[in-house]
């Protein structure tokens, strides 16, 4: 499918037997709107009738989508008030785009332990997403909101982990937060795979597209093995980039470094864009971090040093993180 060597990519899967290593895990059901609309980007025609029914079925998610579309995040001119004037103006993939990211936040299981923290993990993937949406407008317009998917549900395989195998992986995320190590490393060394193939098998299961299934197994993975994949004509590498963004759980500077130079390397992105990135991330961080029951206050443990980064390139910000007001969640 749209040349990615899909054959390979389950062969990976496949090498590491995950359906004989988690046979007792038991991955969350689907919400039916995601298994609906699902349906839909699997279909040859998706119908845009179909996918209105979708999300006013249901009211929490369609509540959402339309405070997102009337947000900052689309300067629309004028206020959008039904389900079916938001497909209209936006299109069918980012309205998908948008209810996926919602149903997926209702979707995954809020492990009871002290290394998850809710906060936290949609703090990191929501900027994360952003980020991979800035990019892609940059250097793959058009591929926007499929790179901001991807990267949004790219850590899906972590709560599932915590949760039902927690005993396996808790040692992983302990000696990640002890260590200056990319969690991938850990996994590695630890189980000899990572949480990028593990989630890549489960949006498999799920039956998700292979090309976001492509999208989230390399989200971990160097531009070699991108080019392996015959992935470099889709939005993979803008999606590992914005992947390598340090956790607002550690504050990692050559991370932020290294975000900008792969940016630089594998990218083609010019340095200078990277003040006009930083002011995206952040303005859209707070158009709607509400609306994925966040109060805002980690986004700045990742901005603050990815912009001071950006300044030791002698580039000035064109404006300072927006204030984030409280909300309840």
């Amino acid at each position: 499918m749209d040349g990615i060597n899909i054959l390979e990519l389950e062969r990976r899967i496949a090498r590491h037997q995950f359906g004989r290593l988690f046979k007792t895990v038991e991955l969350p059901a689907l919400p039916a709107a995601v298994a609906n609309i699902l349906d839909e980007l699997n279909s040859d025609e998706p119908d845009v009738g179909r996918l209105e029914q979708i999300i006013v079925a249901e009211p929490s998610i369609s509540l959402r989508v339309l405070r997102t579309v009337n947000s900052s995040l689309y300067a629309l001119r004028a206020e959008v008030t039904t389900v079916r004037h938001a497909i209209t103006l936006l299109g069918f993939r980012r309205i998908s785009s948008v209810v996926l990211s919602y149903a997926m936040l209702e979707a995954l299981p809020q492990p009871g332990t002290e290394l998850f923290k809710q906060e936290e993990f949609w703090t990191d993937n929501l900027l994360r997403a952003l980020l991979a949406k800035a990019i892609a407008r940059r250097t793959r317009p058009g591929e926007e909101e499929e790179a901001f998917t991807a990267a949004l549900i790219s850590d899906v395989a972590m709560p599932i982990l915590l949760q039902q195998m927690e005993e396996m992986y808790a040692p992983v995320i302990t000696r990640w937060r002890e260590e200056p190590v990319r969690l991938a490393d850990i996994e590695r060394e630890m189980h000899h795979w990572d949480h990028a193939l593990l989630g890549a098998w489960i949006l498999k299961e799920w039956r998700f597209p292979d090309r976001l299934v492509g999208l989230v197994g390399t989200h971990n993975s160097d531009a070699a093995d991108i080019a392996a994949l015959r992935m470099c004509d889709t939005p993979a590498a803008v999606v590992a980039t914005a992947c390598a963004l340090p956790s607002c759980m550690r504050r990692d500077p050559e991370r932020c470094r290294a975000v900008i130079e792969r940016s630089r390397q594998d990218l083609d992105l010019p340095l200078v864009d990277w003040p006009g990135i930083w002011a995206e991330v952040a303005e859209n961080f707070h158009a709607i971090y509400a609306q994925f029951n966040l109060s805002g206050d980690d986004a700045q443990k990742t901005l603050l040093p990815l912009g001071q980064t950006i300044q030791q390139y002698g580039l000035e910000l064109c404006v300072q993180p927006p204030e984030l007001e409280p909300q309840s969640t």
